[in-house]
């Protein structure tokens, strides 16, 4: 009887993978991408964090069922290959956007001001946390002979990289770019889709499922 929740659970935590892409998908199409170096910030960010992040989790419990040990690694080696695909594309979504705030501002005569807005302070915070875990993994990984993919604070900061990510995503949606690009029932939608993922994905990390 007490399994039942939980499968149950597990069950509907795969479902944020495709969802997140649904919703990476949607955003990709309201930017217009690629008609702007702006619309490569949403673009990159949206696939790394909505679409790629729930289903390198979803590998990563994946791995859990596998009975031999070379399938496990498999599984989890696909885990880390695809975090560090999510790396490389916040990386270049967070240059796209300095860099056209920075091209904005010349443009005015002005000096870009960038980090101001809760959005890019919640977002620049992510990116932080997951290069955090993403550092405690390789430590592990170099040092340990056991299962360093098991060690708790990497779990714990990535697992608040993406909690984060979904805030700053949450921001997004329900300010002047949601309504004007979604409207308001479609924003509604979209924080709920954004929430159900969040909360999917990581409360396996904290030990909530």
């Amino acid at each position: 009887c007490g399994l039942g929740p939980l499968r149950l659970f597990e069950t509907m935590a795969d479902k944020a993978a495709p969802i997140g892409a649904a919703c990476a998908a949607i955003v990709i199409y309201k930017v217009g991408f690629p008609s702007s170096l702006f619309s490569y910030h949403p673009t990159l960010l949206g696939l790394g964090w909505l679409a790629i992040t729930p289903y390198a989790v979803h590998k990563l419990r994946e791995s859990k069922t596998e009975s031999t040990k070379e399938g496990k690694e498999a599984k989890v080696q696909t885990h880390a290959l695809l975090n560090w695909v999510n790396f490389g594309l916040t990386v270049g979504g967070l240059y796209a956007i300095w860099k056209n705030k920075e091209n904005m501002a010349a443009k005015k005569g002005e000096i870009a001001k960038h980090l101001v807005s809760r959005h890019g302070k919640s977002g620049f915070m992510s990116a932080c946390l997951a290069t955090a875990a993403m550092v405690v993994a390789i430590f592990k990984t170099q040092t340990s002979k056991g299962q360093p993919w098991r060690n708790k604070l990497h779990r714990a900061l990535g697992a608040s990289s993406y909690l984060v990510a979904g805030v700053s995503m949450a921001i997004m949606v329900n300010g002047p770019w949601g309504k004007r690009s979604l409207g308001e029932n479609g924003q509604k939608a979209f924080l709920a889709a954004i929430l159900a993922c969040q909360g999917l994905v990581a409360a396996p990390a904290f030990g909530l499922a």
